[in-house]
């Protein structure tokens, strides 16, 4: 036995020893510890192993359990065990066993060793926010309430800490400033003074976005198409952490509502070992590790039907999700010539040019339509004005079509808008003289 391998208490002395399951992959870890983030340690759950061990009746292994659940945002994929040190390696074969086959008599046998959940609403749906501590009444201002949440299934992904999948139109006054209709998602955050802070991930329109280094690394133009067409980089990045300043390895995606550019770390993420009941073979476990994306065959899906779908790591999603039709569609076509086309009018009427869609690919040049069209890059900001009725801090103010290839008002255009606004706005009152 090696030094750091613990040595077997004396009899009447033994301790406990925390066994996780990772439901998603059948495996059972010991846990060895955590380190100074808080982040759970495992190792092999082999006999002599290094573990942590705890009094069987003692208050650690209860706030070990409560931190526990606290930690992890989402702990439905995750099952916690303890059992005697010395019986450590049989015990995990046996939760393994009756995780793949259940059977009465291993039910029986691995509910004997497990941790219960402690009995509080957070930890109980494996929250990572108390939903008593948010400030709902400043929320519902804007427009969104628990309600709200609930209806559109949300809820329990944001008080588990994610962002949430659906966006909802907010407007209102808020803190002094008036909020214009407009589309975000929601997420919460903790604030250095322990509060619940809601965060709103507004609609973005910067066409240059893309263009820019982002946290130190340049988009390629393949980059580039990958984020806007199909959401995810397709590669590991080394991108600047915001937070240490070190060079660390990233998924990196694009919201497909907001398009927000967010990250993952890539060597924290750990490859499942089977999705919807395939086994991930290590060719496709590379790949999905490289940031590629991975078409798996005979996957079984809840509705009980077994087909084909793409799969990769999404930053937005925090693991691997399945590419959305028109993803697909950009990564089925992936180098081959897009059909160009020119001419065709917004909706104000205004000539544009632009590429046909994945989708759309094939259709003659007198029967494309402009919703077929993804404008050319000089195109971009003059068809979300015109046709979308969107803007960005240049256009807000324009009353006018924007014209060809127009990403801002002209000269005349802006003088005319001034002038619009300064007699819009009202006089200053000098007060009553006494």
């Amino acid at each position: 036995m090696s030094e750091n391998r613990t040595t077997p208490p004396a009899e009447g002395q033994e301790k406990d020893v925390l066994l996780v399951l990772d439901k998603q992959q059948g495996k059972v870890s010991a846990v060895k510890g955590f380190d100074k983030e808080g982040n759970l340690q495992t190792v092999p759950p082999i006999q002599g192993g290094e573990f942590m061990q705890v009094d069987r009746n003692g208050d650690i292994i209860s706030n070990l359990v409560a931190n526990f659940y606290r930690k992890f945002q989402d702990t439905e994929g995750l099952a916690l065990f303890r059992c005697k040190a010395s019986e450590v390696e049989r015990n995990a074969k046996a939760i393994e066993d009756n995780h793949r086959n259940p059977t009465p008599e291993g039910d029986k046998q691995t509910e004997a060793l497990r941790v219960p959940k402690p009995n509080n609403p957070e930890s109980k749906q494996g929250y990572r926010f108390d939903p008593a501590k948010i400030d709902w009444e400043s929320l519902k201002k804007v427009g969104i309430t628990a309600n709200t949440l609930k209806n559109t299934k949300d809820f329990d992904r944001v008080m588990r800490g994610y962002k949430s999948r659906n966006t909802y139109t907010v407007s209102g006054t808020v803190g002094g400033f008036y909020l214009r209709p407009t589309d975000v998602k929601l997420s919460f955050y903790q604030a250095k003074d322990g509060t619940i802070v809601p965060k709103l991930h507004g609609v973005q329109m910067d066409e240059k976005l893309l263009q820019r280094p982002y946290n130190g690394h340049e988009f390629s133009k393949q980059e580039q198409g990958n984020l806007q067409h199909i959401g995810n980089l397709g590669s590991v990045a080394q991108i600047t952490d915001p937070k240490s300043g070190e060079q660390i390895p990233v998924f990196i995606s694009r919201d497909r509502h907001t398009h927000e550019l967010e990250y993952m770390r890539a060597d924290k993420w750990k490859c499942p070992d089977s999705v919807c009941g395939v086994k991930v073979s290590p060719e496709q476990k590379a790949a999905f590790e490289a940031g590629k994306a991975v078409r798996m065959e005979n996957l079984q899906f809840k509705d009980g039907t077994r087909r084909s779908a793409y799969l990769q790591v999404s930053a937005v999603e925090r693991g691997l999700e399945f590419l959305p039709r028109a993803a697909v569609q950009a990564l089925q076509q992936g180098q081959q010539p897009t059909q160009q086309v020119a001419g065709v009018k917004d909706g104000q009427g205004v000539e544009f040019n632009g590429h046909v869609q994945p989708g759309a690919q094939g259709k003659s040049p007198d029967k494309v339509q402009p919703k077929d069209v993804i404008p050319a890059a000089e195109s971009r900001t003059q068809v979300a004005v015109n046709t979308e009725g969107k803007t960005n801090e240049a256009t807000k103010q324009t009353k006018e079509p924007l014209k060809q290839g127009q990403d801002k008002p002209t000269a005349k255009q802006k003088e005319k808008q001034d002038k619009t606004l300064k007699a819009d706005k009202p006089k200053k009152s000098r007060g009553m003289k006494m």
